[in-house]
């Protein structure tokens, strides 16, 4: 608590947002498969190519992730983070080449990246909240070893989905799917004439959000989401386009993803908190979290109103104008 009564925000567990003056040069033919950019891409290939090294890579990541999240995430807490960010990558993934793709496949296949993805989704909650007070001095000692005793609960469901998903099947899945589309790769349409429909109704759904009245929750929220599935969709589609797509265009949308994340782990941390009050009988901890949930509203309501004073309609039009390019 600070000398005049009101307790401190919480620093952010976010890292540094990349922008585009420090964004480092990348050469795509360098990056591992499985990171956001995939190597080897190229806007001459047949469609269903593209389609299977970009599903092989984003499953292969949440394979490669999954059982160090499972069973090494006390060493590291991006293995969840990781498996998250993977997760997601592999689900726009499932929508931009479902039409490739037996429903059935499809289906079963957005069901288990769905089960992964909420198995880890309170774990990586509580990891956001370790990082953020276990050095800070606006909360005890016995709170924060009540946080990571509720990490450590949270860690069940992610060994529990492992151990039912992976058993050798999924991977032989992958590596099955993939073989089926280069066997099909015989011409078809190339990925960069293509490329555009890919991302067109994802940028009419982010601008559809984004020119929305965003001083509504609802909205805010789905704002959030759809600049998520935004950056996603890019990665997949970047090297289909010039090199401003990615270098210019592509840090912006991260840059405005970054900012309404960090918004959203403050009312995730509200979220936690309240619950935890209710089930608190401890008359001292209660007061705390009371103090606490104040933070983190006014928190969230500071760079709520800090991100609403940037995303003018001239921010907003400059930016579809430079979509319009693309798609």
């Amino acid at each position: 608590m600070n000398k005049d009564g009101t307790f401190p925000i919480a620093k952010c567990g976010r890292k540094a947002v990349v922008t585009e003056q420090n964004l480092p040069e990348a050469d795509p033919t360098a990056v591992p498969t499985g990171s956001k950019w995939i190597a080897g891409i190229s806007p001459g290939e047949p469609v269903c190519a593209v389609a299977g090294r970009v599903l092989g890579a984003r499953l292969k990541a949440v394979c490669r992730f999954l059982p160090l999240a499972a069973e090494k995430s006390d060493e590291d807490v991006e293995h969840v983070h990781q498996l998250r960010i993977s997760v997601r990558r592999s689900v726009e993934a499932i929508r931009i080449f479902s039409g490739l793709m037996e429903e059935a496949e499809v289906i079963a296949l957005q069901d288990r990246l769905r089960r992964i993805r909420l198995a880890a989704d309170e774990a990586r909650n509580w990891d956001v909240l370790c990082e953020r007070f276990s050095q800070g001095s606006c909360i005890t000692s016995k709170i924060v070893e009540q946080i990571k005793a509720r990490r450590k609960e949270a860690q069940g469901p992610i060994v529990a989905v492992y151990h039912e998903i992976v058993d050798g099947a999924f991977e032989t899945k992958i590596e099955k799917l993939v073989q089926e589309f280069e066997s099909h790769c015989r011409g078809g349409e190339k990925f960069g004439r293509e490329a555009y429909r890919f991302l067109r109704p994802v940028v009419k759904k982010f601008f559809r959000a984004a020119e929305s009245d965003l001083t509504a929750d609802e909205s805010f929220h789905r704002l959030r989401i759809r600049t998520k599935k935004l950056r996603y969709t890019m990665e997949i589609v970047a090297f289909a386009f010039d090199s401003a797509f990615r270098k210019k265009l592509y840090p912006q949308v991260t840059l405005f993803q970054d900012l309404l994340g960090t918004v959203n782990d403050h009312a995730t941390a509200k979220m936690l908190f309240q619950d935890w009050l209710s089930k608190s009988e401890d008359t001292e901890q209660k007061a705390f979290f009371e103090g606490l949930l104040l933070a983190e509203e006014r928190a969230s309501m500071d760079l709520r109103a800090a991100f609403l004073a940037t995303w003018t309609s001239k921010v907003v039009s400059d930016l579809k104008k430079k979509f319009l390019v693309y798609c």
